[in-house]
Formats: structure tokens, sequence, C-alpha cells
């Protein structure tokens, strides 16, 4: 019984896995300067969301790594308000169910037509399936690095 109540206590200690989809740099220099700095980690989130047409109209500092982004998408019919979280950093490198359906309650309150989560790390398989059936887009370090790519945001 002792060993088991240790073997518990040890497995609460270890990180989840990560998933699948992950992106290593050979050298941590080799980082973009966002995954290091949550200043410019914010200000490459607002980059990204200005080049989708929404209208930034303010953001705060939740926590020390959650940023709330309050948007605005002035198009007619499809417009109104756009909701961001732009986790810098999270903990063990995954954004987990709780955070997701915390942001999703959010977008509901606000009455917000869509929102998006922006990370520097991954999203828990609970966090991706609870989204799947609400507007909101999850962007995880590879899918962000790699639109920041195409929209000729990345700066090495």
């Amino acid at each position: 019984m002792f060993l088991g109540i240790i073997l518990i206590l040890l497995l609460k200690k270890t990180s989840p896995p990560l998933p699948q989809e992950t992106i290593k740099f050979e050298n941590p220099d080799d980082q973009p300067e966002f995954m290091l700095d949550r200043e410019v980690f914010k200000e490459t989130c607002l980059d990204f969301l200005k080049k989708f047409n929404l209208e930034y109209e303010h953001s705060i500092w939740a926590t020390e790594g959650e940023l709330e982004i309050s948007m605005r998408d002035e198009t007619p019919v499809v417009g109104g308000l756009y909701l961001g979280l732009a986790i810098f950093d999270p903990p063990d490198n995954l954004v987990n169910l709780h955070k997701v359906t915390g942001f999703l309650e959010t977008i509901k309150g606000e009455e917000a037509s869509k929102g998006i989560i922006i990370t520097t790390g991954y999203f828990s398989e609970s966090a991706r399936r609870a989204a799947e059936e609400h507007p909101v887009e999850l962007v995880n370090i590879v899918s962000f690095i790699d639109y920041l790519k195409k929209l000729d945001l990345y700066k090495e």
C-alpha cells in the first residue's frame, strides 16, 4: 500500500507526454525571440492577428504568462467580437483541457463570434477534442511558426 501511494505521487509529478507534432531547435540560440521574451511574443501575436483584418481593441496580461486580447471584425454579418488568449511558456509546455474550456466559457459569456488561443507550447489531446465543436482556433508553436512564415512575419 505504501509503495502504491509513492507511485501515485511520482506519477502526478511526471510531466504529461507531448503530442507527436513538436518542434526542436538544434541550439537554444536558434529559438525565435518571441519564444524567449513575453513582450516580443505579445507583439508577434498582435501582428499575426492584424493580418486577418481584426481590429485590435485592447489586451492585458491576466497572469505572468497569459495575455487576453480583444479584437473586432467590422465585416457585416460575419463580423463581431473576437477574443484571443496568448499563452507564453505554459506549464509542462502544454495547454490543458481546463484552460481551453475556461476560454470557451469566456467566449460564450462575452457573446464573442470566435476565439483563438496561441501558445508557445502545445495543446493536450483532451483540450484539442474540447475545441473541435466550438468557434475557437487552437494555434500551437508549430502552427504559429508556419503561419508566421507564410505571412512574412517570422524573424529568426
